[in-house]
């Protein structure tokens, strides 16, 4: 009976994940996933479903908001021999709910992106800044934390394109 009594106590003496979660200060992360994009046929007509992925450096201040710089890489959408590679740049604000142990949160932002796209006759490149949104969750373990998160972005030509993800990162904190 003392031993279980010591035991139970030692337990709640243990810190908790959510306790241990460093959720402010400087982070770093890298997600991949599937992206998905299709371009309208009047603009340049190839359409993909595969792989995506996105490297991220962030800054978290307060724990119900963030700041994002991300790296995003979409894949190559391709049909027969034509293609087209999009790639871009991105910065978000997240804003999480304060909920304990997991981080829900939304994002926008805007992303500076670039399509190149070939086919055996020509060859262009389009560049611009258009908006980008989306939905994430994920939960931390000390510094380390898993995400999974969904976003659209507004490219022009694009009828649609988007990335969903599965990610890690690893939170710096205070000081740095």
């Amino acid at each position: 009976m003392r031993r279980d009594l010591i035991f139970i106590l030692a337990l709640m003496l243990v810190p908790t994940g959510a306790a241990l979660a460093q959720e402010t200060g400087l982070y770093v992360g890298g997600d991949v996933g599937n992206s998905t994009e299709h371009f309208n046929a009047s603009t340049f007509d190839v359409n993909a479903d595969n792989g995506g992925y996105k490297v991220a450096l962030g800054f978290r201040p307060l724990s119900v908001l963030a700041a994002e710089l991300d790296y995003v890489g979409f894949g190559r959408a391709s049909s027969g021999v034509n293609f087209a590679d999009t790639y871009g740049v991105s910065a978000s604000a997240l804003a999480f709910l304060p909920i304990p142990i997991v981080d829900v949160y939304g994002r926008l932002g805007v992303m500076e992106w670039r399509t190149d796209a070939n086919a055996p006759q020509f060859s262009f490149h389009r560049t611009g800044s258009d908006i980008t949104y989306g939905v994430g969750a994920g939960a931390h373990w000390g510094a380390f934390a898993a995400r999974l998160e969904y976003e659209r972005f507004q490219v022009a030509g694009a009828s649609s394109m988007q990335l969903a993800t599965a990610g890690v990162s690893y939170t710096f904190g205070w000081p740095f």
